[in-house]
């Protein structure tokens, strides 16, 4: 497979991969009856599509940090993908606490109100950079 095709049907996939276990993350976080609900006419607004668009950009900077890593320090692929899946998602999480800080009482009041749900809802970005770096290897 050449490598464009695989970048971006690997960058797709931890896309899709991110993306869903990101909203079963919140499904289970926060529960409720009306959860699919509120999800659906969240999808209607341009605040879901740039969520999307976030999460799409943290799909390949994982890719492209894991790609590095695999090159760089001979890691396999998996381990690469997960590291890189956590390097991106602490960026991702600096990004919004850094956004949000003046509303939030400033570092330490947005460390207090982001810290507890900031490992459930990591995971799925470190297993799908895991999966991805993996599957990158099977397109070979």
């Amino acid at each position: 497979m050449p490598r464009w095709a695989r970048f971006l049907s690997c960058s797709f996939t931890a896309l899709v991969l991110s993306l869903s276990g990101f909203l079963l993350t919140a499904y289970w976080y926060e529960g409720g009856d009306g959860y699919w609900r509120s999800l659906l006419s969240f999808m209607a607004e341009p605040g879901f599509w740039n969520v999307v668009s976030f999460f799409a950009l943290m799909a390949v900077l994982t890719l492209l940090a894991a790609r590095a890593a695999v090159h760089l320090s001979r890691l396999p692929s998996p381990v690469a993908g997960a590291l890189a899946g956590g390097l991106v998602v602490l960026i991702g999480i600096t990004v919004i606490l850094s956004m949000h800080a003046d509303h939030w009482g400033g570092l330490a009041g947005g460390l207090r109100r982001a810290w507890p749900a900031a490992a459930p809802f990591a995971l799925p970005f470190v297993l799908s950079g895991g999966l991805v770096n993996w599957l990158w290897d099977r397109f070979d």
